[in-house]
């Protein structure tokens, strides 16, 4: 297991350094101790932006920032078990899905040095009226400024490349926070970084407190951008608090899945299955509603049932497992605590429901109310309700009236019921056919109502931290 950050968690541009105070990680399955991080205060992290604003007043050419993030998609390649293997410790992420992860990860790195390379920007044809006769313009794109990226613990290499990634190919000097369940691994990230020959000061990694660290950055003029993945409380709170900055928000979600009377039943329970179960369900486009038209809901529900039942869980080193621990111990008491409320207002256990520690069983239920937490809000595990109605169109006036609109998915054989959904469904992607938790690291990729605003993707998470200049000549 690497111990690459341990005893030099805390980067800027005077290099590795301790604080006081230290944090001990522990392994997800075993308990072992994986090591220690420093405990950052509210003064490094303002040291961690003092160096970020050093490094664009010295700036870095676009064909530099290309050169060291296809360095670091090669570092990640060759370093993919060892970083699988850390990953899992930290998380519990079962090693199969955390070395999809690493796979993904490799693309990200490679396509944000491609976006690097070929900045948009356009000519402005200001003749097309009268006042600009003899007059030459056009665009130059250029960074927005320091960004504050915070991410979480559910896919710790990647989603910390989904900001750093774009932001460097900006020319957007990063200070980082990640999750206090996960920092090891954006520990050996920021190190991969240094040693594909990032000059200091554009990577920053503060580990510790969220409030703490966060705080200093939404008081600081100097952060021109938060990108944050997570909770929809917390997103919008950190936008109330720094209206002026822009932000990126990758917020929650209660996806939600349409099974029409006509779809393929076997491949929608296998689809439901997969994306009910991957990371074990913590992840914001896992499946957590299934609206079924009433004539397929009792074979569809059987055949959910007999499939989540034989997901195999357990030990996240496993090679066969497919759902791990929750993340922590609270995680899976308040789950559970979820579901029980749930029985006992009338919904009824299709499989699974059982806790162990911080593993939950694979879970279907049936008759939940439509005003049940695990209907209305985020569950983030491996818990799915079944809901049964009479028409596509009735399960399209459910799925809207979430606050929610992240993924969702339809399965049809109707290219007219494709359409509608498409057209009706309120939602950053629309999905027909294919799993709900489908994302690729080059699409547009993001929210709308409480799931968030702005998109990812890496190409789109670029745009968001660019700004534009026109340039108007007379010769």
């Amino acid at each position: 297991m690497s111990r690459t950050t341990s005893g030099r968690t805390f980067s800027t541009a005077g290099g590795w350094q301790d604080t006081a105070e230290r944090w001990t990680i522990t392994d997800s399955w075993t308990g072992a101790d994986l090591g220690t991080v420093s405990v950052a205060t509210k003064q490094h992290a303002t040291a961690a932006v003092d160096a970020a604003a050093a490094a664009m007043r010295t700036g870095l050419a676009p064909h530099a920032r290309a050169r060291v993030l296809a360095e670091v998609s090669r570092l990640i390649e060759t370093h993919a078990e060892e970083l699988a293997g850390l990953i899992t410790a930290e998380t519990g992420k079962p090693i199969t899905a955390s070395r999809a992860e690493v796979a993904r990860a490799v693309i990200t790195a490679r396509l944000s040095a491609e976006e690097a390379g070929r900045l948009p920007g356009e000519t402005v044809p200001l003749d097309a009226v009268e006042a600009g006769d003899g007059t030459f313009a056009f665009t130059m794109p250029g960074p927005l400024g320091i960004v504050a990226a915070v991410t979480p613990f559910n896919f710790p290499l990647n989603l910390v490349l989904h900001k750093v990634g774009p932001a460097l190919a900006a020319g957007c000097a990063v200070v980082l926070k990640p999750s206090e369940h996960a920092p090891l691994t954006a520990g050996r990230l920021t190190a991969l970084f240094e040693r594909a020959g990032l000059p200091a000061g554009w990577l920053n990694l503060v580990t510790g407190p969220p409030a703490d660290i966060v705080d200093a950055w939404l008081a600081d003029d100097r952060v021109a951008v938060v990108t944050f993945t997570g909770s929809s409380a917390v997103g919008w709170r950190l936008k109330a608090r720094s209206p002026r900055k822009r932000h990126v928000l990758e917020l929650g979600s209660n996806t939600a899945m349409v099974v029409a009377a006509d779809a393929d039943l076997d491949r929608a329970v296998r689809d439901a299955t997969t994306a009910a179960l991957s990371g074990s369900g913590q992840a914001c486009v896992s499946l957590q509603r299934v609206y079924v038209e009433r004539p397929v809901a009792s074979a569809f529900q059987a055949a959910l049932a007999r499939s989540f039942a034989a997901t195999p869980c357990g030990d996240p080193r496993d090679e066969r497992t497919v759902v791990g621990p929750l993340i922590s111990r609270d995680a899976a008491e308040r789950l559970a605590a979820w579901v029980a409320a749930a029985q006992r207002a009338g919904a009824r256990v299709a499989a699974g429901g059982s806790v162990e520690d911080r593993l939950m069983a694979p879970t279907v239920l049936v008759d939940v109310p439509r005003d049940n937490p695990l209907v209305c809000e985020e569950a983030f595990g491996p818990v799915v309700s079944v809901i049964v109605v009479d028409s596509v169109s009735a399960a399209i006036d459910e799925v809207t009236a979430a606050d929610y609109g992240l993924n969702t998915a339809l399965y049809t054989g109707s290219l007219a019921t494709s359409l509608d959904y498409a057209r009706r469904a309120e939602a950053g992607t629309v999905l027909v056919n294919v799993a709900p938790s489908f994302r690729t690291d080059h699409m547009p990729y993001g929210g709308v109502k409480g799931s968030g605003q702005g998109r990812e993707g890496v190409k789109y998470a670029v745009a968001e931290l660019l700004q534009e200049k026109l340039v108007v000549l007379r010769p």
